[in-house]
């Protein structure tokens, strides 16, 4: 599995207009590999490029490079813990301004590429739920 680093994909750094949401969610070492090999888009179907620089990884979408979410872990015994989360708030970047929404979505894209199923979020975030 090929490793995604930053300059494999155009990216922008995270505007100053952001904030921080609180997230939740916990990671064995094995996910917290998986989530922080990142993905490099292969197709105009991908819609995010992630990669990871410790203690940060960044998630940018494909098509415009823009930051939209940088999660900071910590380890802790056997498992990664989420830290921080900050999310872009540039309305000219990203629409987007409802943390919960915001925070579904990370949890998806997250536990996603940590091989969870992620099917019931999925279907909560469309009918505008959060997720746990």
């Amino acid at each position: 599995m090929r490793i995604a680093r930053r300059d494999d994909w155009k990216t922008e750094q995270m505007p100053s207009a952001s904030t921080n949401i609180t997230v939740e969610k916990f990671y064995s070492q094995e996910e917290f590999d998986r989530i922080t090999a990142g993905v490099i888009p292969e197709q105009m179907e991908d819609k995010w490029f992630i990669f990871y620089e410790a203690p940060w990884l960044y998630l940018h979408r494909s098509w415009t490079g823009f930051c939209i979410f940088k999660v900071r872990f910590q380890v802790l015994g056997e498992s990664v813990k989420i830290v921080e989360v900050q999310v872009n708030r540039d309305p000219a970047e990203y629409s987007n301004t409802d943390n919960e929404r915001d925070a579904s979505m990370l949890k998806i894209l997250l536990d996603s590429r940590a091989k969870r199923d992620v099917r019931n979020q999925m279907f909560g975030y469309i009918k505008g739920e959060s997720s746990n």
